[in-house]
This record gives C-alpha cells, sequence and structure tokens, in this order.
C-alpha cells in the first residue's frame, strides 16, 4: 500500500519510520529490509532522502549494510533522543521500547537560591520544591535527576507523583510544559550520583540543564538531568546556514 503525503518527507522522517517498524517488532534483528525502490515508493520520497535517513542509522549501528546484499536490521540501539523535540523522559525511555521506572525519589523544600529567584520570578516564592530521582529503563539506570518547581506545586508524597513529572503537572494543576530552553554540559558524578547510577565517584556525566516554560510562557520547571553516556546519547540535527 503506498502513503501519499501532502509535501516530501524530510530524511529525519524516514529515520523515524524505519525506528517504528523495528520497535513494534514488524522488523527484528538481522532482517532484510526492503529495497530502495520499494521504500522510496512506500513513504513517496526519492531515493536521496531515503539514503540520507538509512545512512544516518547505520553511522548508529542501528542498521547495518552488506554490500552486494542489501540493508538489515542491526543491534537494538540505546536509548537516544533528539532535542529538537520536547518529550517527558519516561516517554523518551518508552518510544525505544523499554520500560520506564523510577527509584530513590526525595522531595525536598528549600530557600532558594539567586539564580532559582530569577528563573522563578513570577511566582513570588519563599521557598522552592526539589525532587530528586533515578530514572530506570528496563530496571537500568540511565539517568539522575534533580529538578525544581514552585513549592505550590510540589506533590504531598512519592506516590503522587508518578513516572512523569510533566504529566503531573498537567494532571493536577493544569500546568503544561510547552517549551525549553537547553544547555549540554559535561560534569563528574558526585558521590550520590555514583551510587544511585552504579558508576565511579567522578566519572564523566552529560548534564542537560533545562528552563521548562508553561502555555504562559512563565518558568515552571528548573531541570539538571544527569546521563550515562553509555546508556544514553543525543542526535542534533545540524543544518548549514
Amino acid at each position: 500500500m503506498t502513503v501519499h503525503h501532502s509535501r516530501p518527507l524530510l530524511y529525519m522522517e524516514v529515520v523515524e519510520f524505519i525506528r517504528s517498524k523495528i520497535e513494534s517488532g514488524e522488523w527484528s534483528y538481522g532482517e532484510k529490509l526492503p529495497s530502495e525502490d520499494e521504500l522510496s515508493d512506500l513513504l513517496g520520497v526519492s531515493r536521496a532522502t531515503l539514503r540520507e535517513g538509512v545512512a544516518y542509522l547505520v553511522t548508529r549501528g542501528i542498521l547495518r549494510r552488506q554490500r552486494g546484499v542489501g540493508t538489515f536490521v542491526g543491534k537494538k540501539e540505546e536509548i537516544s533522543g533528539g532535542l529538537e523535540t520536547l518529550i517527558s523522559i519516561t516517554h523518551w525511555i518508552e518510544k525505544h521500547g523499554y520500560q520506564a521506572g523510577t527509584s530513590g525519589t526525595e522531595l525536598l523544600r528549600r530557600p532558594l537560591t539567586s539564580t532559582e529567584r530569577e528563573i522563578f520570578h513570577h511566582w513570588d516564592l519563599s521557598t522552592i520544591g526539589e525532587i530528586r530521582r533515578v530514572r530506570t529503563a528496563n530496571e537500568k539506570p540511565v539517568m539522575y535527576c534533580v529538578d525544581m518547581i514552585p513549592d505550590k506545586f510540589m506533590p504531598n508524597h512519592v506516590d503522587d507523583l508518578g513516572n512523569s513529572l510533566f504529566q503531573y503537572l498537567e494532571d493536577k494543576w493544569g500546568q503544561v510544559v510547552t517549551m525549553a530552553r537547553s544547555t549540554i554540559e559535561v560534569t563528574v558524578a558526585t558521590g550520590e550520583m555514583a551510587e544511585s547510577l552504579g558508576v565511579a565517584r567522578s566519572e564523566p556525566l552529560l548534564r542537560l540543564r533545562q528552563v521548562h516554560y508553561n502555555q504562559n510562557m512563565e518558568a515552571l520547571l528548573l531541570s539538571h538531568d544527569h546521563f550515562v553516556p553509555e546508556r544514553f546519547h543525543f542526535d542534533i540535527i545540524r543544518r548549514r546556514s
């Protein structure tokens, strides 16, 4: 069956199509992909666009090429994510076929720092809520999260939070995260992080520092997410201007 589109797909949409086939189990490990002509016709894209998407997946080991034979599904990838789309960590993990989980959650309330006071100036706060937790994929720790939110939105109990902070804020308080300003940094694991993530103390981690905004463009959430590089990687699309 041919899928018709009102505009050509970009190569990253080709990537998402192929990933969806693999993650759903429709295309399994070691299986040969349809020919270029078949895929181009199915998606309504040029062969050049298709090749760009396939090449992207080959460089990440998701697909593998065998010269003169064809392209095959490679090994299951570690969790990856593009920074172009804002989704919750829970969704990020689940879209790769893993079960998202949380462990070691701590709920704290404390005075604001000067930086936090500036970020959350819309709320006129005297204290801020801090949530510390480890996010897991199939019970394996992949990141250590520290989230700061206005104290008025803090859950009273760990069980009230659930797995997704985005979903909790929307369902409980009607606060919808619509965009974020993000910075990627390199840091090292503290003693607490090392123990929680099962890595060595002072091991390098990737830190994604983000200020999330609600539907009224008010700062709602300041997050410091610490990723184990070998278990999580980011894909960033850069285009020549």
